[in-house]
């Protein structure tokens, strides 16, 4: 007889949900949760002595994956934290974040990374992963960080924070080493020197014209770049926030050939478009860039034929008075993990994509992309998480309200639907009445042991 598995969290029944996709279809269902774990899903389960969620009929879902966050902690706090990031990620629905460091103290170095984990232990509502910096000064670390890390970050265009990588050889040397080290590679798909062209070529750019800065061609080109270097070395690749409708494509030949390739969004890319400047100015100065309406309906086809796997938010807050300044000293980026499960819900109130596709986008599919198990599923032996809402409740985005320390977003005003009323990480009520109920209590996610394979010199 085999012992059951260790508890991970509390017990709970929720009771009399309803299932997803709403409407004449949903079935009520029940969900019977033991020591963090789901234990049974289906109707007319037997609660026993747990302690009973009445769901009233809500819809249910589970916990969402946000794939690619940054919480600016340790180092700059200020503008987030993991207090207040972790309570946000809540409020949209997010049980489980992976958060990449882009601000020192990067996490180069088995120590760094220790260090940051336990710093994160101690703040975190939701469960985490983080990524460790790929970086040549991270080299002899590898081995022993990916045991401890789903992915080593690369930045091969600059952002907040951090400078791109320029020389092909030293890229080629990171990926070979990621690959014996047994761990994918993420990386921020922008070409460096076609980056600095840019800016040469629109030295006066305001807002309207990031996207002409921050060029499709510069994805473009980086991602092609890297699908190389990852077939070279026998990398694993995936590429983060893809935002152009041929990086898509590239990821989409890549993958026909059998690479071992893929890729995320973000909401940004899908529901804004480099049209909305005029109204948003550099709130919409995120990188890369949000371009056009065609590539925004290029990357839903791309998540609807499973190019691409995941919408992850790329949460990057700044507080408004540095995104207010001049466009050339505005610091790139947007927050948005707080209204993850809205804004993909969005996507099919609007007939874009298909209902099973933007929920697993943001759960099963966002889970299996960075290898997670047990996350991402209402399925017995997954972890306890779930999202309880009513689907037929509207109401405007009210930036002041929101949890993000930064207290603004590129969505005030809009009307959306499908907002967390309750959500359970590993079995606790995390959340329910518009705020957090637990103070830290997250936990460092699982992870798949390292698969080291052989790469070129």
């Amino acid at each position: 007889m085999t012992n059951p598995p260790a508890a991970r969290g509390a017990s709970l029944f929720v009771r009399d949900a309803r299932t997803y996709p709403p409407g004449a279809g949903a079935r009520p269902v029940d969900v019977r949760i033991e020591g963090g774990r789901i234990d049974a899903v289906g109707a007319g389960l037997d609660a026993g002595d747990l302690p009973v969620l009445e769901a009233a009929g809500r819809t249910v879902i589970p916990g969402l994956v946000d794939v690619h966050v940054h919480f600016r902690d340790p180092g700059l706090a200020h503008k987030e934290g993991w207090e207040s990031g972790s309570a946000g990620a809540l409020h949209g629905g997010v049980t489980s974040v992976v958060e990449v460091q882009n601000n020192p103290p990067l996490s180069t170095s088995l120590e760094a990374l220790l260090h940051r984990i336990e710093h994160v232990r101690a703040r975190s509502r939701v469960d985490f992963g983080v990524l460790a910096n790929l970086l040549p000064a991270s080299l002899p670390e590898l081995a022993r960080m990916a045991p401890h890390t789903p992915a080593f970050k690369c930045f091969l265009g600059g952002s907040t924070g951090l400078g791109g990588q320029t020389d092909e050889d030293t890229i080629r040397r990171l990926f070979d080493a990621a690959a014996r080290a047994g761990r994918m590679v993420v990386a921020h798909c922008e070409d460096e020197e076609l980056l600095r062209a840019g800016k040469r070529a629109h030295p006066n750019a305001t807002a309207a014209e990031h996207h002409l800065v921050r060029s499709t061609e510069a994805e473009v080109e980086s991602v092609a770049n890297s699908i190389a270097h990852a077939e070279a070395t026998g990398a694993e690749l995936h590429v983060f926030h893809l935002s152009t409708a041929e990086g898509a494509a590239r990821v989409r030949a890549a993958q026909a050939r059998g690479a071992r390739v893929s890729a995320s969004t973000a909401p940004h890319y899908l529901l804004l478009s480099c049209e909305d400047a005029p109204r948003l100015g550099n709130r919409l100065k995120v990188n890369p860039s949000i371009k056009t309406p065609a590539d925004a309906t290029g990357l839903i086809a791309a998540l609807a034929d499973g190019t691409i796997d995941a919408i992850g938010t790329d949460h990057a807050p700044h507080p408004l008075a540095e995104k207010e300044r001049p466009y050339a000293h505005a610091p790139s980026g947007m927050p948005s993990v707080d209204l993850l499960w809205p804004l993909t819900y969005e996507l099919v109130r609007r007939g874009l994509l298909a209902p099973d596709i933007a929920l697993a986008a943001v759960t099963s599919r966002a889970a299996a992309t960075l290898h997670l198990p047990g996350k991402g599923a209402l399925a017995p032996g997954g972890d306890g998480d779930l999202v309880l809402f009513d689907p037929a409740a509207e109401r405007a985005v009210d930036e002041a309200t929101l949890p993000s320390t930064s207290k603004w977003s590129a969505y005030h005003g809009m009307m959306l639907a499908g907002f967390p009323e309750v959500v359970v990480r590993r079995g606790v009520i995390a959340f329910e009445g518009g705020a957090a109920l637990t103070g830290a209590g997250g936990r460092p996610l699982e992870l798949v042991p390292p698969a080291p394979r052989g790469g070129a010199s």
